[in-house]
């Protein structure tokens, strides 16, 4: 059994939601990670939102709130500044990438074990310090949340579509990206005692490695970030909806096309777009049949699940996709693929191939056409949804945890 678990991560991803379950269980030992809303960089943040200056990099970092005691949080600035200093340092490109999975790893290496038995690390992150917390005698467990080739992944689908042109000047960033996480694989994956999996999507891609062990495999669905009192789907004709932030790995650009036929057999059709896009593809002419909402908070995000048709969601790789769980918790009818990271035995979305236009087209028609199979589907999918709360989630993953 793990009793006193270190965490260790880059930002606050999960809103921080690992420390906070394993603090509020009694198994966090301490939690490492860089700018905080507590560190000297993120203090000056709230000192300068609270007289009224809010960029969205200061609000952030203002939002970067471990909900941890105090001497159980150790963060540090150092990775703030080694950032900063790269921009400014003429250089490899390569190595700058390298410095944000390896920024504060000295930092961790000295602040030591304690008397920790086991540390919880986000993928390849702060390497160096597993290797030391290994030779200490502690357990390592490692957080594969998607798969390892996802940047490859990402190239790919921006050199076979012109239509996401200014994406281009990423291409060089994905492939550093690609080639440092592929550089820790193999040697993460024998180190690693056990390794959390968020879908059957990611064990399947991981297969490729010839040190990945399924027998280490840890299978911990995410829960639902929203959880709605009560059942309440009350659909728009002809509305869809799409949420993401990242329009080439969850394939914008195939609901953009399938809008175009869409269009021309339903002239009211709304199909709204939810999230940050980048300006230049909304002005963008293979794009004109969407209609860009733009960010949403919480209750505006749960209604537009609420009022849609369908969530249409065919992205190409991920590890395990929130927002799905978030859509099915309102009752939202999906259409997705396997690679959303669901049991495709279980999970009751309607399931269509990767990159595949016209699929998208016969399943929205098929639910536009058919009110009845909308309204058992949106059931089904509400039902279903109450299998991944972050109750069941939590308990999942202390449960884990007291059998390693």
């Amino acid at each position: 059994m793990a009793n006193k678990i270190i965490v260790c991560q880059t930002g606050s991803r999960h809103r921080y939601l690992i420390p906070r379950v394993l603090e509020k269980n009694g198994m966090l030992g301490r939690l490492y990670t860089d700018t905080t809303a507590k560190s000297f960089i993120g203090r000056c943040a709230r000192m300068i939102s609270s007289i009224g200056i809010g960029s969205p990099s200061v609000m952030r970092l203002c939002r970067r709130q471990p909900g941890i005691p105090n001497d159980k949080l150790y963060t540090t600035d150092m990775l703030f500044w080694r950032k900063r200093a790269a921009r400014i340092r003429r250089g490899d490109s390569l190595c700058k990438r390298y410095l944000h999975y390896t920024g504060f790893v000295n930092k961790c290496i000295s602040w030591g074990t304690g008397d920790a038995d086991c540390v919880y690390n986000m993928y390849i992150e702060n390497y160096d310090f597993l290797v030391y917390a290994k030779s200490k005698g502690l357990k390592v467990v490692v957080d594969i949340y998607e798969t390892p080739m996802t940047y490859k992944y990402l190239i790919e689908e921006i050199e076979s579509n012109p239509e996401y042109g200014i994406f281009r000047k990423q291409i060089e960033s994905y492939g550093y990206s690609h080639e440092v996480r592929i550089h820790y694989m193999e040697d993460l994956l024998k180190l690693a005692d056990y390794y959390t999996v968020p879908s059957q999507f990611v064990i399947k891609s991981m297969n490729v490695f010839r040190n990945f062990d399924k027998n280490k495999v840890l299978f911990l669905p995410y829960g639902s970030s929203i959880v709605p009192d009560k059942y309440g789907y009350k659909p728009v004709k002809h509305r869809l909806i799409w949420v993401g932030n990242d329009p080439v790995r969850k394939g914008l650009l195939y609901c953009a096309k399938a809008a175009d036929i869409l269009k021309q057999l339903y002239p009211d059709l709304d199909f709204r777009v939810i999230g940050v896009v980048n300006d230049e593809l909304k002005k963008a002419p293979a794009f004109k049949n969407l209609n860009f909402i733009g960010v949403l908070g919480r209750e505006q995000l749960m209604e537009e699940y609420r009022s849609a048709e369908a969530y249409v969601f065919p992205t190409l790789f991920e590890g395990f996709a929130g927002t799905v769980i978030e859509a099915a918790s309102c009752g939202c009818p999906i259409i997705t693929t396997e690679c959303a990271g669901t049991d495709m035995g279980e999970f009751p979305a309607i399931y269509i191939p990767q990159k595949n236009t016209d699929s998208i087209v016969q399943s929205v028609r098929y639910l536009f056409e058919d009110s009845q199979r909308r309204d058992k589907l949106s059931m089904e999918v509400y039902e279903y949804s109450t299998k991944l709360t972050p109750e069941i989630y939590e308990k999942r993953l202390v449960e884990y945890f007291k059998e390693i």
